[in-house]
C-alpha cells in the first residue's frame, strides 16, 4: 500500500494538489511591500534620529550643571 502525502489533497478531478498553492508567495510579497518602505525610511532618517537622541542626552546630562 502506498502512503498518501500529508500536503496533497485530492481535488475533484482526481489529481493530487495543494489548496494553498501560491499563498506563501502572496504573503511574502505583502510583507516585503510593508517592510521595505519602513526599512528605507528608517535608514534615511537614522542619522537625524541619532543626532536628536545625542542632543537630548547631552541636554539631560548637562542641565543640572547649568
Amino acid at each position: 500500500m502506498k502512503a498518501a502525502k500529508r500536503h496533497q489533497i485530492p481535488s475533484k478531478s482526481g489529481r493530487a494538489g495543494s489548496r494553498r498553492r501560491g499563498a506563501a508567495t502572496l504573503d511574502y510579497v505583502l510583507v516585503m511591500g510593508a517592510v521595505l518602505p519602513m526599512a528605507a525610511l528608517a535608514y534615511y532618517y537614522s542619522t537625524r534620529i541619532l543626532r536628536a537622541v545625542y542632543e537630548m542626552t547631552c541636554a539631560l546630562v548637562c542641565w543640572p550643571f547649568m
